[in-house]
Formats: structure tokens, C-alpha cells, sequence
């Protein structure tokens, strides 16, 4: 059990190397990351240690059977869609759900071997891995603020942002409301000084993604803890976010733009637009998991020299739409659901319990994150949504 316990812990630590450890496997199957790989193991060892001990394994109803149903439709979508793209490339499409799953099974692993008593150990853990992912990311702003050279490999030319090791400073944004979230209701329940430093340096790597989406998200979790929790906290962060925008020109740059529509908000919605032409096409049960690549290829959607669309070329710029195109109404049925369940499981005692508080904030502004870029898939990110819904699981139990 302590073997698998390390498994766990090395797995959420692979958020440090995030995306630059990556192993190309299928050209359509984009590649395997670390985070991958010890997902898989940890699931195996478990596997392997609950068949040898004969120990029972605990699914929790309330989201193994919208995952399960969910699951149904995204396969019966991937299948269906041989009329129209080859056997290989339906069996590399289906490596991304494999991959949802085992991201699943995280959940039910930390909900079967972690006991209440550590779940305030296991969010030390957290922050700990999550504060070197900070510092890496304050590293890279500093030494290697231009991405440009990136661009050959499918990645977008980012420059003077902080993108941390996942190379994309939303993604980045993503993972530090996770870590906002846990050290700021972790520094309310128990007033540890190190927890309010966490905290500080977090907003401030937020600040530096100038990533409009994560503002979006990071005010989010603030309001739901503030309200539930500490009007201060709320008005003192807010009145430092709008001294950020006051005197900081980037960032103030990044909220004019998104107002006067730049280009980045222009693409943003060519994105939603042609995702939303695609699922006209195909309501019902969609074109196929993970065949949206091969579906804009076929539309005509990618440019001449870049025919595959890098590394977002799968992916729609909103989470849900891409479950949606992907999975038609019946899909995002069962994914709402799941999505819901969740979000019912974390707010169950959230005035008194630090976890569920700041999972819940935090789920909540992601998913409003999710709908201007796909975070929701985003491994990294997905690996902490799992990880969280593991502990939320043991600590209601």
C-alpha cells in the first residue's frame, strides 16, 4: 500500500515536467507525457496489489455511472465514425479515451487507499510539488521569456509569459488556481504563515500568464471563498488585481483586448464557430472521441502549411463544445452529469471542511476557464480534477 501511496504522490508530481517530457507515439494520438505513464502505473500496481491481497475495490455510484454511460457513447461515436476515417486512425483516436479513463481510475485508487486522516497531509504534498511548479514557472519568465523557437514543434509563440514546463500560459494559469485555491482555504482554516506565501507567489504567477481565461477563473475561486468563508480575503484581492491592471500594461492590455475582440479573441471564436457548424452536422452522437483533428482536416479547416494544426489541432477552444462535437447531445449528457456530480460532491459541508472548499472554488472556476480553452482535457489539469474528486470521495465518505 505505501508503494502504491509513492506511486501517487511521483504521479501529481509530474505536473513539475509537465509537458516537456513527451514521447510521440501515433502522429494522430499526439504523444505520451509523464503524467501518462504514472497514471498507468499506478493504476497497475493497484490492480496488481488489490488481485494479490483479494482486497475489495470501492466505486462510488454517484460518478462511476455518468463516467460509465458517458464512456459508452464516446466509444459507439468512435466506432460509428468508420463509415468515414480508416480502422488505424479510429484506434489511434481511441488512445485519448483510454487515457479519460485511467484518469479516472486516479480518483478511485486515492479514494480506496487514502485514509481521512492523511487528507491534510496529501494537500501539503500538493503545494509542495505545486510551489516548484511556480518557481520553475518564475524561472522560465525570467530566462526564457520567447517561445518563437517552439513554434517548429507544433506549440504557439508565446513571449514575455509565464508558461511554466506546460508550455501554454492558460494551461499554466489552470494548474495555479488549483494551487491558489488549496493554500488560501488551508491559510483560512489553519493560519499558517507558509500557506499565505503559497498563496501570494500563485497569484502572482497567475498575474504573469496574462492569460485573460485564468483571471476569469482565479477571480471565480476568490469570490466563492470569499463569500463562503472571507469578505476580506475578497476585497483585499480584488483591490491588488485592480492595482495590477491599473499599473501593470500587459495586463491591462490583455482585459482591453479581450473586449475589442484582438486576435487572440477573434481566433478564439473562429474556434467556437466552426465547432459549432461541425455538431449542426453531426448532433446526435457526434463525429467520433478524439476524431476532431481528422474532422477539421476534413472540412477543410487547417491551413496549407499546417495541415495537421499543431498541438490545439484536436481540440476545441471550449471544453464542452469539444465533448459536444465530438460526442453529439447524448455525450454531453452524461458528461454534464458527471460534471455535476462532482461539483454536488464538493460542496457537500464546504463551510466547514478546507478540502471541499477549495476543490469546489476551484472546479468551478476551471470549468469557467474550460470554456475558453480545453482545460478540461488538458492531462495535467485533468490529473488534478481526478486527484481532488479522489480525496473529496474519502474525506465525505
Amino acid at each position: 500500500m505505501d508503494y502504491i501511496k509513492v506511486l501517487l504522490i511521483l504521479t501529481i508530481a509530474t505536473i513539475i515536467p509537465g509537458q516537456l517530457i513527451r514521447l510521440p507515439i501515433f502522429s494522430l494520438a499526439g504523444a505520451v507525457t509523464a503524467t501518462d505513464i504514472f497514471v498507468f502505473l499506478s493504476i497497475i500496481s493497484f490492480s496488481v496489489y488489490s488481485l494479490f491481497f483479494k482486497k475489495s475495490i470501492k466505486f462510488p455510484q454517484k460518478i462511476t455511472l455518468p463516467l460509465l454511460f458517458f464512456c459508452i457513447i464516446a466509444l459507439a461515436s468512435a466506432i460509428l465514425a468508420l463509415e468515414i476515417f480508416s480502422t488505424v486512425e479510429i484506434i489511434t483516436s481511441l488512445y485519448f479515451l483510454v487515457r479519460f479513463i485511467a484518469y479516472f481510475l486516479v480518483s478511485i485508487v486515492i479514494y480506496n487507499v487514502v485514509s481521512k486522516g492523511e487528507i491534510i497531509k496529501w494537500l501539503n504534498v500538493f503545494l509542495i510539488i505545486g510551489s516548484v511548479f511556480i518557481v520553475f514557472g518564475f524561472f522560465q519568465f525570467i530566462f526564457f521569456p520567447d517561445l518563437t523557437v517552439l513554434t517548429f514543434y507544433g506549440w504557439d509563440p508565446h513571449q514575455n509569459r509565464l508558461v511554466s514546463t506546460v508550455l501554454d500560459p492558460n494551461f499554466a494559469g489552470g494548474i495555479l488556481i488549483f494551487i491558489s485555491a488549496v493554500s488560501v482555504s488551508l491559510f483560512l482554516y489553519f493560519k499558517k504563515f507558509q500557506y499565505l506565501i503559497i498563496f501570494i507567489i500563485s497569484f502572482a504567477g497567475i498575474i504573469l500568464t496574462f492569460s485573460r481565461s485564468s483571471y476569469l477563473a482565479f477571480i471565480t475561486l476568490i469570490i466563492i471563498i470569499g463569500f463562503i468563508k472571507s469578505p476580506k480575503l475578497l476585497i483585499i484581492t480584488l483591490l491588488i488585481f485592480l492595482t495590477a491592471f491599473l499599473t501593470i500594461g500587459q495586463v491591462k492590455s490583455r482585459l482591453i483586448g479581450a473586449l475589442t475582440l484582438d486576435d487572440t479573441a477573434l481566433a478564439r471564436i473562429k474556434s467556437w464557430q466552426n465547432s459549432l457548424v461541425i455538431f449542426r452536422d453531426n448532433p446526435i452522437i457526434g463525429v467520433g472521441f478524439n476524431t476532431y483533428r481528422l474532422t477539421q482536416a476534413r472540412y477543410g479547416l487547417f491551413t496549407y502549411d499546417d495541415p495537421q494544426g499543431g498541438h490545439s489541432g484536436a481540440g476545441v477552444d471550449s471544453s464542452i463544445l469539444l465533448v459536444a462535437v465530438t460526442t453529439g447531445i447524448l455525450g454531453l449528457f452524461f458528461y454534464l452529469v458527471l460534471i455535476l456530480s462532482i461539483i454536488k460532491l464538493s460542496f457537500h459541508n464546504i463551510r466547514s471542511n478546507t478540502l471541499n472548499l477549495a476543490f469546489f472554488s476551484s472546479l468551478i472556476g476551471i470549468i469557467i476557464h474550460s470554456q475558453f480553452v480545453n482545460s478540461l482535457f488538458f492531462p495535467q489539469i485533468m490529473l488534478l480534477i481526478w486527484f481532488f474528486t479522489g480525496l473529496v470521495l474519502k474525506s465525505n465518505d
